[in-house]
């Protein structure tokens, strides 16, 4: 039978496997096309759409509004996307690619939004649900917790 020592060391290292599986995707995206993870994701979800507001980027990517506003005008700084005014609303903008921000995507690796957000939302409900229920046991077993960090991005580089 093991000891508690030895399971903590064994679930620390399949913690190090998925940072690190996710850190190597990301670098690949980026070494490949030139953008974050975050950044590709984020052309994902606008592509996937086909049009999109700022807040509804925000929820699909589970991030606080204003990092998808910067995401946003650094995706819109290089040429990805563009801006467009709702033509029944002219309070609404939407986000829609841009002919460059659709041959990056064509080019990136898959899966677009990461490998992990992807393994994670294969998972089946319960398993969801459990996995989330020790991981909120696990955070509040530390003494010290970054919350905030609930609403950044993976993968975000200094290209995002």
């Amino acid at each position: 039978m093991k000891n508690t020592n030895t399971t903590a060391l064994e679930t620390l290292k399949l913690f190090r496997i998925i940072f690190k599986s996710a850190n190597r995707h990301f670098h690949e995206v980026e070494k490949n096309v030139g953008v974050g993870g975050a950044s590709l994701w984020a052309l994902a979800e606008i592509g996937e759409a086909h049009s999109i507001t700022v807040s509804e980027l925000a929820n699909s990517m589970s991030i606080h509004q204003s990092t998808a506003s910067n995401l946003i005008d650094k995706l819109e700084d290089k040429g990805y996307i563009s801006r467009v005014r709702g033509e029944q609303d002219r309070r609404i903008v939407n986000l829609e690619l841009t002919d460059f921000g659709k041959e990056i995507l064509a080019k990136a690796p898959l899966p677009h939004k990461g490998i992990l957000p992807d393994a994670l939302m294969r998972l089946n409900t319960s398993t969801l649900s459990e996995l989330n229920l020790h991981l909120a046991q696990l955070i509040a077993g530390m003494e010290l917790k970054h919350p905030n960090g609930a609403f950044e991005p993976l993968g975000q580089s200094s290209l995002d």
